[in-house]
């Protein structure tokens, strides 16, 4: 039975994350550095990607490079991952983090927002995904592991767009999964409710509704960005080496309401 120190060690491994220059995204890169892996960070904002990176090199002693991609444009993809292999000579795991939804009534959105939210939740993953496996495939215990959410799996008529993205991406990576048999593992981490600073206020949330979540999670707090981090780690690790396809819930137990009348 190996040590738990083996089964995280990342040393010689190259993790790609998107979306990190983001509060999950970013603490997601430091945690696998910690672990050992030399990182590769990509975001659509230059300038924040490059000095996140730039900081974990320093903190971590691993080489960690940030590079500007627009998950939405299909060269950027292209160019990024040739950017990362012509730098480290492998990709061993792929962190699809990339997704952002705003708060939209059922009844209040259109085509051209609908299909603007799957280009970005879901097309940016398949595109990004597609350009990896080539690499993926010749190393051991590859894994993919995508940013879910739970109003992807849960009725969410307040966002429509951003919700029916997440679902298309979930389906999508369980199809990746069966048809990637022992090469390359595929899961979800379902996220619930994340403190992500200012991204949490843009998505259309207050004050009012953010206490009123806290209040009904199980585990009576939201989330923070090493949570879901964790998460990461544990199924691109050894320890996860037999789980591919599945949908990890990290959301605080979920949200629940007495039937009881108070």
């Amino acid at each position: 039975m190996n040590p738990a120190n083996e089964l995280y060690d990342f040393s010689g491994k190259v993790i790609l994350i998107t979306g990190a220059a983001g509060a999950i995204g970013s603490e997601a890169a430091r945690q696998f550095a910690m672990h050992g892996a030399n990182v590769a960070l990509t975001d659509i904002n230059e300038e924040k990607v490059k000095a996140v990176a730039a900081k974990i090199e320093k903190e971590s002693d691993r080489e960690c490079i940030g590079i500007r991609a627009d998950a939405t444009n299909d060269s950027d993809l292209k160019s990024l991952v040739e950017q990362v292999v012509a730098k480290f000579g492998k990709i061993s795991g792929l962190i699809n983090n990339v997704g952002w939804g705003k708060a939209t009534p059922l009844w209040g959105s259109d085509t051209e927002a609908m299909v603007a939210s799957y280009k970005l939740n879901t097309i940016s993953a398949y595109n990004v995904t597609k350009y990896c496996m080539p690499y993926l495939r010749k190393e051991p215990n590859a894994s993919v592991v995508f940013s879910g959410s739970m109003v992807g799996v849960t009725p969410s008529p307040e966002f429509i767009e951003y919700s029916t993205a997440k679902a298309g991406l979930i389906n999508m990576a369980h199809s990746m999964a069966v048809a990637s048999g022992p090469e390359v593992r595929f899961n979800v981490v379902v996220i619930g409710s994340v403190d992500n600073g200012d991204a949490t206020l843009e998505a259309g949330y207050d004050p009012a509704m953010l206490k009123k979540i806290s209040d009904a999670i199980v585990m009576k707090r939201r989330g923070t960005p090493a949570d879901i981090a964790h998460a990461f780690v544990f199924l691109m690790s050894n320890a996860a080496s037999w789980i591919t396809g599945i949908n990890l819930m990290v959301d605080g137990g979920g949200m629940y309401e007495s039937k009881m009348p108070s």
